[in-house]
C-alpha cells in the first residue's frame, strides 16, 4: 500500500514554489542590474535590492550564484542596520538552504527573516516565510508546528488579501489532514483553498487541488467520485504551462490509478513523473516518484525491482536525513524481505521502521506497518507477537476509518455543491459541466437550506457550552491553584541554586584564573622569560582544560534549572554511535598525555529511547571522569547490554577509586566538593551531577560501584522505547 507521506509531499513543496516564482529574465536584466550595482560608489539600501533583485533572477537557474548575491545582500544589511534589506536576504538565504535540503539552516534563516518580517509590519513576507517553515516543519513530521506556521499564514494573507498564499495555507493543511487519515477534515481544507483559488481565477491552484481531492476519494475506495474530480481538472489542466502543476498532478493521478489497481497507468505516470523530477534536480519529488513506483512493483511481484527503488529512496535521505522518506523505504523493504521469504530480516526492519513512525506519529504508517508485522509473525508461528502487532493494527483501523468520518466527508461535499458561487459556475459550464439555466427558485431554495443547516449548528453549539461552562470554570480554579504552588516551590528551588552557583564560582574559577592573570603580568613586565612562561604553559593549559569542562557543565547544569522541569525530546538512539564519537574527541583532547586506552564494548546496533544531546553530554562526562581519576597506562571501557523493556550502559575504569564517604557525595552539588584527578586536572562533580538530572530526565537511573585502588564502574539504564521506564536510583 502506498504510505500517504508520499502523496502529501507533492502537493506542499509545489505550493513552496509557486511562492517564488522568479522572473525569467534574459542575461539583458542580468547585465543592466550588475551595471547599476557597479555604478554605486558606496554601499546603500538601493544596492541591497539590486543586489536581492539579482539573487531573484538566479532562484531557479544557478542556486549557488544566488547564494552568493543574497549573502552580500545580507551582510551589507546588517552592516547598514537595513531590516527590510535583513528580512529580503534571509528569506533568500532560506531558499538556498532548502534546495540544499539543509532544512535545519533553513528554518533559521526564515525564522530571521519572519523576525524582521514582523518588526517591519510586512504582512505578505510573513505570509510567505509561514508557509516555507510549515513546509519544513511538515518534512520533518512536526505536524502540529506545520499546523500552526500554515494558520498563522492564512491569517496574515486574509489581512493585505493574498488569495494565493491563503489558497495554499488551506490545501498545504488539507494535506497534513490526508496524511493523518483525517478525510472530512482533509477535504474540509481543500474545499476551503478550492474556493479560495476560485475567486483569483488561478487555474494553477484549482488544477491542483481537484486531483488533491480526487485522491481522497481515491484513497477512501469511492473511485467514481475520484475520477469525477480528475475529469473536472483535466481540461483546465491542459492550459497550464508549469512543469511544477503538470508534475504535482500527474503522480497524484497515478496514485489515483495504483489504488483503482490500474498498474499499468499507474506506472505510466510515475515514470514520467520520476523523469521530470530527475531534470528539476528536486529529491523530494524523486522520492516520491520512487517510493509509489516501488509500490506499483510489488503490487505486480516484481520483488528485486521493487527492493532495488526502496534501496535507493533509502540510501539518499540517510544522506540528507529525511526521516519521513526513511521510514518510508524501511517499510517498503521489510515487506519486500517478508516477501521473498526473508522473514527474519523482514520484521527487523519492519520494527525499526514503526518504532521511527510512532516517535513521529505518524497514524497511516503505523497501521499498515503493523498489519505486515503481524502476518510475518504469524508465518514464523511467533504468536505472542503476532497477537500484539495485530491489536495495534485493529486499533488503528478503527481510528482510521468509521462511519462518521464518511458521513461528514458527504455533508462537507454536499454543503459544497450548494455553496458554490457564481464566478466558478461560470468557469464549470465552460467546460460543459454544470448545465445553464439554473432558475431563481433553486438559488432561493438552496440559501434556504445552507441557512437552516447554519442555524442548527449555531444552535447545538450553544447549548453545548451552556452544560460545559460550570464544568471549565471548576477545572480551571483548580489549575489555577496548582501552578501556584508549583510556581512557589520552583522559585524557593531556584534561589537555592542561585546560593549554590555562587559558591561554586567563589571557590573553583578564582584560583585558576587567578594563576593564569598573575603569569601573564609576569610575562608582560620580563619578570619571567619566554622559555620559563614554555614550561608553566603545561600546567596552565590543564588548569584552563578543567575550567573550560566546569563552565560547560555549569550552563547547561543551570540552563535546566532555569527552564523549571528539563525537557527531554527522545527519539530512538544508537548508544554505539554515541560511544563512538565521544572516544574520538577524548583521543584528541584529553588522553594522549597519559596514554589512557579508551575501549568501545557496545554492540553497533544497540538502541535506547531517549534525547540524543542529553545522553551525549551524560556519556561524555562518565567517559571523561574516568579518564580523569585513571592513571597513565590504564584502560576506560564503555559497554552495554540490553533486554526487551531496558538498556544498561556501563563505564568501567582501572583507576583510583573512591572511599564509601566520596560515592555517597557524586551525585550531590557542594562547594567544597574540589578533586583531582592522577594528572592534576582538576573538577567539583558537577559533570556527575548534570549526568543524574538528565538520566532521570530520560527515565532512567544512574548508579556507581567503586573500591580503592581498584577502580570505578558507572551504570546508566536507560529504556528502549516509549513504554518501558527503569526504576530510579542513583546510587
Amino acid at each position: 500500500m502506498a504510505l500517504k507521506l508520499r502523496k502529501r509531499s507533492v502537493c506542499v513543496l509545489l505550493g513552496i514554489i509557486f511562492l517564488f516564482q522568479c522572473h525569467t529574465a534574459g542575461a539583458e536584466k542580468k547585465d543592466s542590474l550588475l551595471a547599476a550595482i557597479s555604478s554605486l560608489r558606496q554601499d546603500d539600501t538601493l544596492k541591497v535590492l539590486l543586489l536581492t533583485d539579482v539573487a531573484e533572477l538566479y532562484a531557479q537557474t544557478h542556486i549557488d550564484s544566488m547564494e552568493l548575491f543574497a549573502q552580500e545582500a545580507f551582510s551589507m544589511s546588517q552592516r547598514l542596520r537595513f531590516e527590510k534589506g535583513i528580512a529580503y536576504s534571509s528569506s533568500q538565504l532560506g531558499l538556498v538552504a532548502l534546495h540544499k535540503d539543509e532544512f535545519a539552516k533553513a528554518l533559521s534563516n526564515y525564522q530571521q527573516a519572519l523576525d524582521y518580517y514582523e518588526k517591519t509590519g510586512n504582512l505578505k513576507g510573513q505570509a510567505h516565510t509561514l508557509l516555507y517553515m510549515g513546509d519544513i516543519y511538515y518534512r520533518d513530521t512536526k505536524f502540529s508546528l506545520s499546523i500552526e506556521c500554515y494558520n498563522k499564514a492564512i491569517a496574515a494573507s486574509r489581512k493585505i488579501d493574498d488569495l494565493k498564499s491563503e489558497g495554499l495555507g488551506l490545501i498545504d493543511i488539507g494535506g497534513i489532514y490526508t496524511d493523518e487519515g483525517s478525510y472530512a477534515e482533509a477535504i474540509n481544507y481543500y474545499l476551503k483553498g478550492l474556493k479560495t483559488f476560485e475567486k483569483r481565477n488561478d487555474n494553477s491552484g484549482i488544477s491542483m487541488t481537484l486531483v488533491n481531492i480526487a485522491n481522497v476519494y481515491s484513497m477512501m475506495g469511492d473511485y467514481k467520485q475520484a475520477l469525477e474530480y480528475v475529469n473536472k481538472s483535466l481540461p483546465i489542466t491542459k492550459g497550464i504551462t508549469d512543469k511544477e502543476v503538470i508534475f504535482s498532478n500527474m503522480v497524484n493521478i497515478g496514485v489515483i490509478y495504483a489504488q483503482m489497481k490500474d498498474h499499468k497507468n499507474a506506472l505510466a505516470a510515475y515514470n514520467s513523473g520520476l523523469a521530470m523530477a530527475e531534470s528539476m534536480g528536486d529529491n523530494t519529488w524523486i522520492n516520491s516518484c520512487l517510493g509509489n513506483l516501488a509500490d506499483e512493483y510489488v503490487q505486480l511481484g516484481e520483488y528485486d525491482t521493487a527492493l532495488s527503488k526502496y534501496k535507493r529512496l533509502l540510501k539518499q535521505n540517510q544522506e540528507i536525513k529525511d526521516t519521513s522518506f526513511i521510514i518510508t523505504a524501511e517499510a517498503g523493504i521489510g515487506n519486500v524481505l517478508i516477501k521473498q521469504g526473508k522473514i527474519k530480516d523482514g520484521i527487523n526492519t519492519l520494527v525499526q521502521a514503526i518504532g521511527l513512525a510512532k516517535v513521529k506519529q505518524m497514524k497511516q504508517t503505523i497501521f499498515d506497518v503493523a498489519g505486515q508485522l503481524s502476518s510475518a509473525y504469524e508465518q514464523a508461528h511467533d504468536y505472542t507477537n503476532a497477537l500484539k502487532y495485530h491489536k495495534i493494527y485493529y486499533d488503528y483501523r478503527d481510528s482510521l476509518n468509521n462511519e462518521q468520518s464518511n458521513k461528514r466527508i458527504q455533508q462537507l461535499q454536499f454543503d459544497y455543491e450548494l455553496g458554490k458561487k457564481q464566478h466558478q459556475i461560470e468557469l464549470l459550464e465552460k467546460d460543459g459541466v454544470i448545465a445553464k439555466g439554473r432558475n431563481e427558485q433553486q438559488r432561493v431554495v438552496t440559501i434556504a437550506l445552507v441557512i437552516g443547516v447554519a442555524l442548527l449548528i449555531v444552535i447545538s453549539i450553544i447549548l453545548y457550552r451552556g452544560r460545559s461552562y460550570e464544568k471549565r470554570n471548576k477545572e480551571e480554579i483548580l489549575k489555577q491553584k496548582e501552578e501556584i504552588q508549583q510556581q512557589a516551590a520552583r522559585l524557593e528551588e531556584l534561589n537555592r541554586f542561585k546560593d549554590k552557583t555562587f559558591s561554586v564560582l567563589s571557590h573553583d574559577l578564582r584560583t585558576p584564573l587567578g594563576a593564569l592573570t598573575s603569569t601573564m603580568m609576569l610575562l608582560d613586565k620580563n619578570v619571567i622569560s619566554p622559555d620559563e612562561f614554555s614550561m608553566l604553559k603545561y600546567d596552565l593549559g590543564k588548569q584552563l582544560g578543567s575550567v573550560n569542562i566546569l563552565l560547560d557543565n555549569l550552563l547547561n547544569w543551570a540552563k535546566s534549572y532555569f527552564h523549571g522541569k528539563i525537557a527531554s525530546k527522545p527519539t530512538i538512539v544508537n548508544l554505539y554511535n554515541i560511544a563512538s564519537q565521544n572516544i574520538h574527541l577524548l583521543n584528541d583532547d584529553t588522553v594522549g598525555g597519559k596514554n589512557i586506552s579508551l575501549v568501545n564494548k557496545i554492540e553497533p546496533y544497540l538502541v535506547a529511547y531517549c534525547d540524543a544531546g542529553q545522553i551525549d553530554i551524560v556519556i561524555r562526562n562518565l567517559l571523561s571522569n574516568a579518564v580523569k581519576f585513571t592513571p597513565a597506562d590504564g584502560t576506560v571501557t564503555i559497554s552495554a547490554r540490553g533486554s526487551k523493556e531496558k538498556v544498561q550502559v556501563t563505564v568501567t575504569d582501572n583507576g583510583v577509586g573512591m572511599t564509601p564517604e566520596q560515592l555517597s557525595k557524586i551525585f550531590t552539588a557542594t562547594a567544597n566538593n574540589t578533586t583531582y584527578g592522577t594528572g592534576g586536572e582538576r573538577g567539583i562533580g558537577l559533570g556527575l551531577l548534570l549526568c543524574y538530572d538528565f538520566v532521570r530526565a530520560n527515565n532512567g537511573s544512574i548508579s556507581a560501584t567503586s573500591e580503592i585502588d581498584k577502580g570505578s564502574t558507572f551504570t546508566v539504564e536507560l529504556p528502549t522505547g516509549p513504554g518501558s521506564k527503569p526504576s530510579h536510583g542513583n546510587s
